[in-house]
């Protein structure tokens, strides 16, 4: 069995998930009127939550496997704006209830994510969001409303 080699660190991931957020949240803003590209804007903001939760988790679990325990704490803390986040979003999204999700997105997600800078050119395209409503009804595990 060969080796697996990463090409990016857990904090390269991050700022770029961080990004595409920022770039989806700004995308949400200027859509006109809920449909089904803004439904994929949603659940993409969910699935790419608790793909950092997941990082975070990683990180942390490293740092306290090296005896770092108020380190991983610390970072922990810093984070613990996401799932909650995540699941006030699956919440409102499972319900349709769009005002809930721009109230959600504007209150908890945007002040974490002001100081982020989008790249000029990223590299996951205009639309990261495309097919992430089916990821999300796949996953099964949404809230009922």
């Amino acid at each position: 069995m060969s080796r697996v080699f990463r090409t990016q660190t857990l904090a390269q991931q991050r700022r770029r998930l961080l990004q595409m957020l920022a770039q989806t949240i700004r995308a949400l803003f200027q859509h006109p009127h809920p449909d089904a590209e803004a439904r994929d804007m949603v659940a993409f903001l969910i699935l790419s939550l608790h793909q950092i939760a997941a990082l975070v988790d990683t990180t942390a679990s490293a740092w306290e496997k090296r005896d770092y325990w108020l380190k991983a704490d610390q970072f922990r803390r810093e984070w613990d704006w996401v799932l909650p986040a995540a699941q006030a979003l699956e919440t409102a999204l499972a319900a349709e209830d769009w005002e809930a999700i721009r109230n959600t997105v504007a209150q908890r997600l945007v002040p974490h994510l002001a100081q982020v800078t989008l790249p000029k050119r990223p590299r996951w395209g205009k639309q990261p969001w495309r097919g992430a409503w089916q990821a999300w009804q796949a996953r099964g595990e949404r809230p009922g409303p």
